[in-house]
């Protein structure tokens, strides 16, 4: 038998065999632990139900056409927890005190559970607050979710921000504004503004527009983002595309890196592949990788390459750079030993000592050591200290040398 509960009016309920239908500011009192209604909860209107309830299903429904337009369903609020069997459908707003569990949920303006949220779906056009852990697999949200425990879902969408506190487990996550969590694993990451893990987080895509900041341990595959990365230590990403800064707080690892702008690496630095800044890179360690090309300076405690080095700017380094193929830009300079097996030193560029198999020096160029097996030194270059060769050297007669070239047996070992 169906129950109604007039406008305004209060009754005391523990079970309906039927539906239970709440007029407009109605207030049900839950006798007992919890109140059962077979059917469904339907609330025309502004409706309370004092203590946790249990049912088919929750409607939230306009009583009369002008409420409707006025009102889109008026404010439904449980003061418990709410079990639904089937669905949640309310156009405006739902508030439950306790935890929230239905296979779907589908809210129009806003939905605050004080406790957890446990269901198939979630929809809802607004906002979404939980106070406890967010479990579902397919969530929507047109505005913003705040979860302050975990969360948990297949895919979430959310048009404005989100934070949760806790790690969240997710494989797609898109994101129109800003996004925060706790850490976690999340598949796929795809942000309009900003991403921000203060925990460890595992991934494999990150797409984001703006900033990424990675307070915790990052692991994935891809980082792709258009202003700055801010990485922790410890970190290994296997590609990282940055249309501005990269940052890492310490020792780095992955196999590609292509940055636009800078680069600030607080430790060591090795990669499977190749680093390629147009900017400016620092590192206070030291650098291992398969290729390195930098438009602009770079500065490092040391660097071994494995096939092409190239130059474009300056370079400084302590215990110098080593690669299969070094070339130094026009009037580009380098601080530190040069060591290479083919080394080309292009048009006005200032280097230091070089150790190199077979070393080409451009016009007007410059370098205080040569240790070469052969070599060429064309016109207006200078040597400012000696040249020492196994082979052959050819210098211009418009070079310009402290010392005679000296042939000898063996050369000096390179720092690296």
């Amino acid at each position: 038998m169906d129950i109604v509960v007039s406008p305004q009016e209060r009754l005391r309920l523990s079970k309906v065999e039927g539906d239970l239908i709440i007029g407009d500011g109605g207030v049900v009192e839950v006798d007992g632990e919890e109140l059962i209604v077979t059917g469904a909860v339907i609330c025309r209107g502004d409706a309370r139900i004092q203590g946790s309830v249990r049912a088919e299903r929750l409607e939230g429904e306009p009583e009369e056409e002008w409420l409707w337009r006025e009102r889109r369903g008026g404010r439904i609020r449980v003061e418990g927890d709410l079990k639904v069997k089937d669905y949640v459908r309310v156009r405006n707003f739902l508030t439950v005190k306790g935890s929230l569990s239905a296979e779907d949920v589908d809210v129009g303006g806003a939905l605050e559970v004080d406790g957890g949220v446990s269901c198939k779906t979630v929809d809802v056009g607004g906002r979404l607050k939980t106070g406890g852990d967010l479990k579902a697999e397919d969530v929507s949200v047109g505005g913003s979710i705040r979860v302050e425990g975990e969360a948990s879902a297949d895919k979430v969408d959310v048009g404005g921000t989100m934070k949760v506190r806790g790690s969240c487990t997710f494989k797609r996550l898109d994101v129109g504004g800003s996004a925060e969590v706790g850490g976690g694993e999340i598949v796929e990451i795809e942000v309009g503004g900003s991403f921000r893990s203060h925990g460890e987080l595992k991934f494999k895509r990150i797409d984001v527009g703006g900033t990424v900041k990675l307070e915790g341990r990052g692991e994935g595959e891809r980082i792709d983002v258009g202003g700055t990365v801010k990485l922790s230590s410890g970190s290994h990403i296997d590609e990282i595309d940055v249309g501005g800064t990269l940052r890492a707080e310490g020792d780095l690892e992955g196999g590609s890196i292509d940055v636009g702008g800078s680069v600030r690496i607080q430790g060591d630095l090795t990669l499977s592949g190749k680093l390629k800044v147009g900017g400016t890179a620092r590192l206070r360690g030291f650098g291992r990788m398969r290729g390195l090309d930098i438009g602009g300076s770079m500065e490092a405690e040391g660097l071994i390459v494995e096939e092409n080095a190239e130059i474009g700017g300056g370079m400084t380094t302590v215990k110098g750079l080593k690669a299969r193929r070094i070339r130094i830009g026009r009037r580009s300079w380098v601080s530190g030993p040069l060591i290479g097996e083919h080394v080309r030193i292009e048009r006005g560029a200032e280097v230091e000592d070089v150790y190199a198999k077979v070393l080409v020096m451009g016009r007007d160029s410059s370098a205080e050591n040569l240790y070469i097996e052969r070599g060429k030194i064309n016109r207006g270059c200078r040597i400012y200290g000696s040249i020492k060769y196994l082979e052959d050297v050819k210098v211009d007669r418009e070079a310009e040398l402290s010392e005679a070239p000296e042939k000898v047996h063996r050369l000096p070992q390179p720092p690296l």
